[in-house]
């Protein structure tokens, strides 16, 4: 065979290897490449699942459906609606301490009507009617002299004239006495300030006012001898202390202690607490030299 054809064969098997060579090698790297795809996409798949669990494992929170109302509630309480959560430690004690069941769920709107609703089943006509008509001992308390009318300041201005002569402390202008042990309390008391809006400050004062006629309200009853059923009475005839009222006005005031009167108490007479009334604003009007 002539040398030239040998070498041509030679080149063109070598040329046609090279050319196979290079199809296998293209076919092996797309092969890889489709198989580093693969890859990715299955490690992609991976974390995606991954994170899918992940998040699911993340559970949606919600609070409690009854301390949300409580705390969605206006439920304080207190001197100037300071307070929450004080009677939670005392349920067992609750019945001696206010009417009102559940004071830390009850929003001022629902105190109100619980209240009226059990000054309505409270009332007794039957004493009413009895008191009203038979009113010697309410005409008698109607002429006592409590303590605040027989200040200095009250005699100086000719503002109330003695009914009857009268040799008692509270007579000689002898207001309010302490002891030696009371005097060292009343010195280790502090002064505390509070922050309050003007809403709050009314309804401080109204409170305040509502408490005072309780308490002056007991002093004529009794005719300034306290007895045993004396905090008692001033707790029921409050309706501050009895079930944590707030009042927006005087008037409220005025007409909740009004019947309270007529409900609670053994004296169960208008005239009384018309009198009641006149006596705090008596006490309102001497301020510091009513103590």
């Amino acid at each position: 065979v002539p040398f030239n054809f040998r070498l041509y064969h030679l080149s063109c098997g070598q040329k046609i290897m090279d050319e196979h060579t290079s199809n296998v090698v293209r076919i092996i790297h797309a092969k890889a490449r489709i198989k580093i795809n693969d890859s990715h996409g299955e490690g992609q798949s991976a974390n995606a699942e991954i994170e899918e669990e992940e998040f699911d494992w993340e559970v949606e929170q919600t609070p409690n459906g009854e301390l949300e109302k409580v705390l969605n509630s206006d439920s304080s309480y207190g001197f100037g609606n300071l307070r929450s959560g004080v009677f939670q430690r005392l349920q067992h004690e609750l019945s001696d301490v206010i009417d009102l069941k559940e004071p830390d769920s009850s929003t001022p709107v629902e105190r109100r009507l619980k209240r009226l609703a059990a000054e309505e089943a409270k009332f007794d006509s039957d004493h009413y009617l009895a008191d009203l008509f038979e009113d010697d001992a309410t005409r008698h308390l109607l002429k006592h002299q409590p303590w605040w009318r027989n200040t200095p300041k009250v005699k100086e201005e000719g503002k109330e004239t003695r009914i009857e002569p009268d040799d008692s402390a509270e007579a000689r202008g002898q207001c309010v006495t302490f002891s030696g042990e009371e005097k060292e309390q009343l010195r280790k008391f502090t002064n505390r300030n509070y922050l309050l809006d003007k809403g709050s400050c009314q309804m401080v004062y109204t409170s305040l006012v509502d408490i005072l006629l309780a308490y002056a309200y007991e002093v004529r009853s009794t005719e300034g001898e306290t007895n045993t059923e004396s905090s008692w009475n001033i707790w029921k005839l409050s309706g501050t202390l009895c079930w944590l009222e707030t009042y927006r006005s005087l008037q409220e005031v005025i007409v909740s202690f009004s019947r309270r009167v007529l409900c609670y108490p053994f004296y169960r007479h208008f005239q009384l607490a018309l009198k009641a009334i006149e006596d705090v604003v008596l006490i309102l009007q001497l301020g510091k030299n009513c103590w």
